[in-house]
């Protein structure tokens, strides 16, 4: 074949398929320059944790060049390049460590890395929340250390609403015919009820304080009864408060004492609790109540049935059951509560 031949041939290729193989060997050209413009060595400066050094490397992509320099990433590491990144000229590769520090929480205990130099952000960058009241040791403010121990406790602060019973009060009715030894319930009685609103502090799940805030009666209590005598013995003393007073006299008190059997003014047997009074200030028959003026002695409970010569005004005369105790009780100013 002659060289007209040949070229008569060439003309007769399709031009579109001479069009598609220039392409082609040129896109195969670009790529090459490319490719060969990456392998040339490049001068970059790697920063690990201020520490600075200049690398001359031919490495392609981050992650590569840290592996030739023998540089690994571990949790919490700041990279200033995405390890697929390409290497140009002059590139710096900072790196910032992570500190580790190890945090007990919920009964757990892990170690966690982080940047942050302030606890509290370096918790924050973690993830770990902490609610309104919990405890942290150290505190928040506290610089971040290598190998550094974080407590959380978790505080939880509720409203807890309980039934709870009243108690019930005993109310002592005094019987002033009846001697000491005579007791009747003259009424049982009820416990109440009430709702208690308590504010309840936990820590980890044990508690550790609780409060009443408020109380809401659901019950009212009824009082237990009980008549009790109080003729011929001592009665415990009682607050004023549970006294039913119409009249407070204070005068002066002496003691006196009978035979056993002897009957007084009133035809009553003389006893203890049965004392003699001026019924021109002390009504006979009235019920009384009887302790010092100071609170050093108490008489307790007595009834006016009886008189005597030398009673007179605000003067009374006490019975005891013996000379003796009439003797020691000499003559004492007295606090005397007339009673309902």
């Amino acid at each position: 074949m002659n060289l007209m031949e040949k070229f008569n041939k060439l003309k007769k290729f399709p031009r579109h398929n001479i069009l598609v193989t220039i392409c082609t060997l040129f896109m195969i050209f670009a790529v090459s320059i490319t490719m060969i413009g990456f392998v040339v060595p490049k001068d970059v400066i790697l920063k690990v944790d201020g520490r600075e050094v200049s690398v001359n490397t031919s490495r392609i992509y981050v992650e590569e060049f840290l592996a030739e320099q023998n540089v690994s990433l571990r949790p919490g590491d700041r990279i200033s390049m995405p390890l697929d990144s390409v290497l140009r000229q002059n590139d710096e590769v900072v790196i910032e460590r992570a500190k580790r520090f190890v945090l007990t929480v919920d009964g757990t205990t892990r170690n966690l890395y982080s940047c942050e130099t302030i606890l509290s952000d370096a918790l924050a960058d973690c993830g770990v929340v902490m609610n309104e009241y919990d405890e942290i040791f150290p505190a928040l403010e506290t610089p971040v250390s290598e190998g550094m121990k974080v407590n959380i406790a978790r505080v939880c602060v509720s409203e807890e609403i309980r039934t709870e019973s009243i108690a019930r009060t005993t109310v002592m009715k005094p019987n002033y015919e009846a001697r000491s030894n005579h007791s009747v319930i003259l009424q049982e009685g009820e416990d109440g009820s009430e709702d208690v609103t308590y504010k309840v502090i936990t820590r980890d799940g044990v508690e550790i304080a609780r409060e009443a805030v408020s109380r809401t009666v659901t019950k009212e209590p009824v009082d237990r009864v009980i008549e009790k005598g109080v003729q011929g013995s001592k009665i415990v003393a009682v607050s004023a408060e549970e006294l039913k007073v119409k009249e407070v006299i204070d005068g002066t008190a002496t003691a006196y004492t009978a035979r056993s059997g002897a009957r007084t003014a009133s035809g009553k047997v003389a006893a203890y609790g049965i004392i003699a009074v001026d019924p021109r200030v002390i009504p006979m028959g009235s019920k009384l109540y009887i302790e010092a003026v100071d609170g050093s002695w108490t008489y307790g409970y007595a009834i006016a049935g009886d008189t005597g010569g030398l009673i007179k005004g605000k003067k009374i005369d006490l019975f005891y059951n013996s000379y003796s105790e009439c003797i020691q009780f000499g003559r004492r100013p007295a606090r005397i509560y007339v009673l309902e």
